[in-house]
């Protein structure tokens, strides 16, 4: 029983400052930091520190960068075997402004991202069984996605998927996954509406599964997430912690959620363990560096 990432995978650069500067605005940062990143390998690590089997279906560039980008995975042991290298493309990078608040924003250049294809297809056709979770996010093109799913669903494999960044057009096919999960500005960018509290939340999760998905979260940062499913609404409240860096919360919270559902916890238990992850992995800077072990986890009270 394994999760399979079919995602994105990125070097980031991440410039510490004490405010996001608005349009037409130059400010300092304080600091400059480089980490491995990527929507698809953040929740590869974070499902394989959460005790899961993860493999990754990816693409670099033949570059220095893609050595730092894999570096984390390697090492803590995701199977990078069906990682592909583009000759003609360079390692996918993120340009992260992050406040000391610990508030971001994110500017991607896909690069070898966007030449996930066939090859990479096959392998998913090749890997996936009843028993796998196949988790995905939208930095890969929507083609690629649109294919995985009907391949997850032949396979009968459980599809997670975080639908970041973003977009109104989506096509509706890709709402038909058993779990989405878009944070609060994603979920109403996708149904064109604001979300600023529990209550709105709840509504959008809601209508998020009119479109097709089995359950849907609507993540709410330090406040917590919501959850819709056939049987009503609910809320988790959001973990106190000290945060300085919130890069990559929302990919741990995918991928420990994904691991723990393939560990068999219950669905409340998972939700639980993948909140408390999230919240601990905004206690240091970076993202992959600060993603959390399963450990770590079961220790916060």
């Amino acid at each position: 029983m394994s999760v399979v990432v079919l995602g994105s995978i990125n070097l980031d650069l991440i410039a510490q400052i004490d405010k996001i500067p608005v349009a037409g605005e130059t400010r300092l940062a304080q600091e400059l930091l480089t980490a491995p990143g990527g929507k698809g390998a953040n929740q590869a690590l974070a499902a394989r520190r959460m005790g899961a089997e993860a493999i990754l279906i990816g693409m670099v560039g033949d570059d220095v960068f893609a050595t730092q980008a894999l570096r984390l995975l390697r090492q803590d042991g995701v199977d990078l075997s069906h990682v592909g290298v583009s000759h003609r493309s360079s390692t996918g990078m993120a340009l992260i402004t992050v406040e000391n608040s610990g508030q971001n924003a994110i500017t991607v250049v896909p690069g070898a991202n966007y030449e996930l294809g066939s090859e990479a297809l096959a392998r998913l056709e090749r890997l996936l069984t009843a028993e796998d979770f196949l988790v995905m996010q939208a930095e890969i093109p929507f083609e690629v996605i649109e294919r995985a799913v009907i391949i997850a669903r032949r396979a009968e494999s459980q599809i997670l998927w975080d639908p970041a960044p973003a977009s109104p057009h989506f096509p509706r096919s890709l709402f038909h996954v058993d779990v989405i999960a878009p944070n609060q500005a994603e979920a109403g960018l996708l149904l064109g509406t604001t979300i600023d509290d529990v209550r709105s939340a709840k509504a959008a999760a809601r209508q998020l599964r009119t479109l097709g998905a089995h359950i849907a979260i609507v993540k709410l940062g330090a406040q917590g997430l919501v959850w819709a499913t056939s049987r009503g609404v609910f809320y988790e409240p959001g973990i106190e912690v000290n945060a300085v860096d919130a890069v990559g919360a929302g990919d741990v919270f995918l991928g420990a959620l994904a691991a723990r559902l393939a560990a068999k916890d219950s669905w409340t238990q998972a939700i639980k363990m993948a909140n408390r992850a999230a919240a601990l992995s905004t206690t240091q800077k970076g993202a992959q560096p600060s993603f959390p072990w399963l450990g770590d986890v079961r220790k916060m009270k």
